[in-house]
């Protein structure tokens, strides 16, 4: 190896000491400590100013949500997707460097000099290009029918926790983190190693520094039974609890709405934004083209594993 391509793995190992420290220690950002902290202490401001009848614990922990096969689907779903984040990691490390090393190598990108490089505008610009890409991949998981099929998996709660976000089947897992590191890795290439300089353990801090502020306390609560709309100007920006709630609705009307993981900028740009109203019922789980909720497909573990995988080869064979 000549001496650029050690300094890229040397990079590559720093930046997975950092992003293993994270997801051994931290469970992932949103169920870190700090997290948890921030959304029970919004919760208990939201229940003194809303003055539900139930007492706190009662209302922040439903039975109905918390004793529903539902939600031990769930965590049984977290803790496998937790391992296989394990390889995510490796996957997004290596391929969004590597990505972005070949391109500014074929582009003939020169290293800018440290005094030149913005660490936190390195991060603004990769935070930025991460949430576009989940925006996409989100929204095609809707409108490619093949990808539904893995999809719906995390679709088919009909009771919502925190641990809803990890829904999700392994092959979506999987394949968004490539996706992700390609895309990512890609903007890093063409804007951050030939304009501000190499991705560092600074812009990976700053990028999770964006991510941070603008969840903190409300990302538990997206998947939640706790319904919390912005102002119409901030869903506009932000997605709110609210919007990513009627995001799983069965109602026709909120179905392939509000696909934004962070920002609701994309939705409002690409004409999928949906502004939550007062008051609006919301049932959680699959729907027909008519707003009828259908059966549960995915009860046990085992069928939401081999589940999706039949639905999504039938439809690749044409028979679906």
């Amino acid at each position: 190896m000549n001496d650029a391509e050690n300094a890229i793995w040397a990079q590559v190992w720093e930046q997975l000491q950092v992003l293993f420290g994270i997801l051994v220690t931290d469970l992932g950002s949103r169920l870190s400590p700090l997290n948890l902290m921030s959304m029970v202490g919004l919760c208990l401001i939201l229940w003194i100013v809303w003055r539900p009848s139930a007492g706190f614990l009662a209302w922040l922990f439903p039975a109905r949500v918390y004793r529903n096969p539902s939600f031990w689907l769930d965590v049984r779903l977290f803790l496998f997707n937790w391992t296989i984040g394990l390889f995510i990691t490796l996957n997004y490390v290596v391929v969004a460097t590597a990505t972005a090393w070949a391109i500014g190598q074929a582009l003939g990108a020169g290293e800018p000099m440290p005094d030149d490089r913005s660490p936190m505008l390195s991060a603004l610009i990769v935070f930025l290009a991460a949430d576009l890409t989940m925006y996409w991949y989100h929204r095609l998981h809707h409108d490619r029918t093949s990808l539904w099929a893995i999809h719906a998996l995390h679709h088919s709660a009909e009771e919502m926790s925190p641990v809803t976000a990890f829904r999700h089947h392994p092959i979506y897992s999987v394949l968004g983190g490539l996706v992700f590191s390609v895309c990512v890795g890609a903007v890093q290439g063409l804007a951050v190693v030939l304009v501000l300089g190499s991705v560092d353990t600074a812009t990976l801090a700053g990028t999770n520094l964006f991510s941070v502020i603008l969840n903190l306390g409300t990302a538990n609560l997206r998947h939640s039974h706790i319904r919390l709309c912005y102002p119409d100007w901030l869903e506009h920006v932000l997605i709110s609890p609210a919007q990513h709630q009627v995001h799983h609705s069965v109602d026709p009307r909120h179905y392939n709405r509000n696909y934004g993981e962070v920002l609701a900028v994309w939705d409002w740009l690409f004409g999928t934004l949906y502004i939550t109203q007062p008051g609006e019922e919301i049932r959680f789980g699959l729907g027909d083209a008519s707003g009828q909720p259908i059966t549960q497909r995915h009860p046990t573990f085992r069928t939401a594993m081999t589940e999706p995988v039949r639905r999504a080869w039938s439809v690749l064979r044409g028979r679906g």
